[in-house]
């Protein structure tokens, strides 16, 4: 195990900590509205799978320096996207005013793996290994 990958889980549990003391509002045990997911081939860790309801991992975790709607210098690392609605979705999902880089990031087994505190791990070891 490296130790950034460490830094990363010690990094997403303070983070999820931090997002527990968030009074969101309670989600559905089942949501019929799943975004299918594309990208991603070959070994079974990259295959790809749909979103986890009320996870948004990827809207909180990566950096994102496009311009978003509400963000016009994008985003820093570990803070939620402003279109990210109280249900935990996109509020921008189907906008063209999405930036490309949401749309290019797709959930896999890899990324998202058992639960919500594993994906914010693995993607903040991404924004950590890729950080210039």
């Amino acid at each position: 195990m490296s130790a950034a990958f460490v830094v990363a889980v010690v990094a997403a549990t303070t983070l999820e900590a931090s997002l527990q003391s968030i009074a969101w509002p309670q989600q559905p045990a089942a949501r019929q509205d799943r975004l299918p997911a594309t990208g991603g081939c070959g070994s079974i860790a990259a295959m790809p799978i749909s979103c986890r309801p009320a996870c948004a991992a990827c809207c909180i975790a990566p950096s994102i320096t496009s311009p978003i709607p509400g963000m016009p210098d994008g985003k820093p690392a570990g803070v939620p996207c402003i279109q990210l609605t109280d249900d935990l979705r996109c509020a921008i999902f189907t906008d063209p005013a999405r930036p490309a880089v949401c749309g290019g990031l797709q959930a896999e087994a890899a990324m998202c793996g058992p639960d919500r505190l594993h994906a914010l791990a693995w993607l903040t070891e991404l924004e950590h290994a890729t950080a210039p």
